[in-house]
């Protein structure tokens, strides 16, 4: 049988780092519709600033929402195993306590 051994703080700062990053593109998210907003609001008229703040707006947003998803997905992943491997890592130990 394999030994399975887990640095918990690696695991812990791996978690962290997700979620830090599905931060991030949450917040880019963010600009970038203030960037669609400003676009339509004069920087760039007509039918092009439409269909450049909209490709900004469905396009892209959709594929930053979806990795920011992801990202918060790993994240909870990495903290679930991290978890599970230290329950039972508790409850091997607790065998040769007595």
């Amino acid at each position: 049988m394999t030994d399975v051994q887990m640095d918990y703080d690696m695991m812990e700062e791996m978690g962290r780092l997700f979620k830090e990053a599905s931060q991030h593109m949450e917040d880019l998210t963010r600009a970038m519709q203030d960037i669609a907003t400003r676009l339509e609001d004069g920087a760039l008229q007509g039918r092009a600033g439409q269909i450049f703040a909209e490709a900004l707006r469905n396009n892209l947003a959709s594929r930053i929402n979806a990795l920011q998803a992801k990202l918060e997905e790993l994240s909870m992943d990495v903290y679930a195993a991290m978890t599970d491997m230290y329950d039972a890592d508790q409850r091997g130990a607790s065998g040769f306590g007595d």
